[in-house]
């Protein structure tokens, strides 16, 4: 089959390889993509896999660092106010003092707990762990 980036060839016949294809050299590729045999492929069946190939996989990704976050609240203004904000300025959050943070791994809610100080930093004291129904709760 002809090769429409081959220096070689062109449409002009100029040797200076335009990349174009003459009509002759379209008839023939088609002719030749038309003899092409085209035969189905055939998977075989997947199997369940054993445990151990399981942990395999997994133990591929433990050292894949994800991000994780700790989400004290959440509040919505419009532009108009944010544009507004000056350093000082205090925003009222949804949550009360209260009421445990969200420990969110990649986005997904995973936890709850409370902030605590270690030495000089902020922590999280995990105190609940979001089952499927918690998390999907956390959606709405």
């Amino acid at each position: 089959m002809t090769d429409p980036n081959d220096s070689n060839t062109g449409a002009s016949g100029d040797g200076e390889g335009s990349g174009s294809w003459s009509e002759g050299e379209v008839a023939n590729a088609a002719a030749e993509f038309a003899e092409a045999a085209v035969q189905p492929v055939a998977f075989g069946q997947l199997g369940n896999g054993s445990q151990g190939e399981a942990n395999k996989n997994l133990d591929l990704l433990l050292d894949v660092e994800i991000p994780i976050s700790v989400e004290v609240g959440r509040t919505e203004m419009c532009l108009e106010d944010v544009l507004k904000l000056v350093p000082g300025s205090v925003i009222a959050l949804d949550k009360k003092s209260e009421e445990p943070v969200d420990l969110r791994v990649n986005g997904k809610l995973v936890a709850r707990g409370e902030v605590v100080l270690v030495d000089d930093a902020y922590g999280l004291r995990i105190t609940q762990i979001v089952d499927a129904a918690g998390r999907i709760e956390s959606l709405r």
